[in-house]
C-alpha cells in the first residue's frame, strides 16, 4: 500500500517534467541541432516526464528512509540505558564516535570512550 501511495505524485512529476522537457526541447532544437521544434519537443518531453516520475519516486522513497532513521535513532535515545544494560554498548556514544571518526563535527561532550582510568 504504502508503494503505491505516490504514484499520483510521480505521475504530476512526469507530467511536469515532460512539460518542461517538451518546451525546451520545441525552443532549443533548431539551434542546437537539424532536429524540428516538434521533435525536439517530444524527445526532451519523453527524456523530461522519465526523469521527473523517477525523481519523485526515488524522493518518496528516500524520505522515507530518512523518516525511519530518525525513529530508530528516537527509539535509542530513550532506551539508550536499556540498551546499553543489554549489550555493554551506549548507542549514543557510538554512534556519536562513528560520526566523529568519519571526519563530521560532531559535539563529543556526549561522546564517551571507554578507556581504562589506571
Amino acid at each position: 500500500m504504502a508503494y503505491a501511495s505516490g504514484i499520483r505524485i510521480s505521475s504530476v512529476a512526469g507530467v511536469i517534467g515532460a512539460g518542461v522537457g517538451g518546451y525546451i526541447g520545441y525552443t532549443q532544437a533548431a539551434d542546437v541541432s537539424n532536429l524540428s521544434p516538434v521533435a525536439g519537443a517530444l524527445i526532451l518531453g519523453a527524456i523530461g516526464f522519465v526523469a521527473g516520475s523517477a525523481g519523485a519516486f526515488l524522493l518518496k522513497s528516500l524520505m522515507q528512509f530518512v523518516i525511519y532513521i530518525i525513529l530508530f535513532g528516537i527509539v535509542a535515545y530513550f532506551f539508550q540505558h536499556q540498551i546499553e544494560a543489554l549489550t555493554g554498548i551506549n548507542p549514543i556514544s557510538a554512534t556519536l564516535n562513528l560520526l566523529a571518526d568519519f571526519g563530521l563535527p560532531v559535539d563529543s561532550k556526549d561522546s564517551v570512550l571507554v578507556t581504562d582510568p589506571n
